[in-house]
């Protein structure tokens, strides 16, 4: 392997990232402020599958020049072989394609590593609402997990669906307690992502 198998190798880690962007910022927004950031990647959700093909035409493309037999390399002596660094080795080309399996499959399993938080807050008498509101940015079944633990810790939510297929949060709540420009401004704030009025 040479330098041109490293370019290629961080490449494709890049696009396997870029294409989970949208996955991995409602992760980050459960550590941390980041959260407003997530609305600004959306718009690489619909170039997933252009950045996943690219990707995997670059790993295909490094492990052709690693394992293909050249008479240059056949004829390399103890000496040249002793020279490669641990980044010009097969070895890290393999850890670099395990690393971008596990960031491309990230939009499967994103949701389990998500906090579910199924406390509901219900007063004696409660006054049950349903509202739908209408969701812009939601990628993936993790953009729902998000929306959905950003509410469900609210006092007076009931109970909360949200579809990112439908661009939809379906919401039960107590009017006494909460309003709908409340919850709104919950969803906009802690999420990131927009209302669409």
């Amino acid at each position: 392997m040479n330098k041109t198998n490293n370019k290629l190798l961080g490449t494709s880690i890049l696009l396997a990232l870029s294409s989970s962007l949208c996955c991995i910022l409602p992760l980050l927004a459960l550590f941390g402020s980041a959260s407003s950031t997530i609305a600004l990647f959306t718009w690489i959700a619909p170039l997933r599958p252009y950045l996943l093909a690219a990707t995997a035409l670059l790993l295909i493309l490094a492990f052709y020049r690693a394992y293909k037999h050249n008479s240059v390399t056949s004829s390399c002596n103890t000496d040249c072989k002793a020279k490669r660094s641990f980044l010009q080795s097969k070895t890290f080309l393999w850890i670099i394609t395990v690393l971008t399996i596990v960031l491309t499959a990230l939009p499967y399993y994103a949701p389990h590593l998500q906090k579910k938080n199924t406390t509901v807050y219900l007063s004696d008498h409660a006054q049950t609402t349903l509202a739908v509101f209408q969701i812009e940015g939601m990628t993936c079944s993790a953009c729902e997990q998000h929306v959905n633990g950003s509410l469900q810790t609210q006092h007076g939510i009931k109970n909360v669906s949200t579809s990112y297929q439908n661009g939809e949060a379906t919401v039960h709540f107590d009017s006494t307690q909460i309003s709908t420009q409340e919850i709104q401004s919950i969803i906009e704030r802690e999420t990131g992502y927009k209302i669409i009025k």
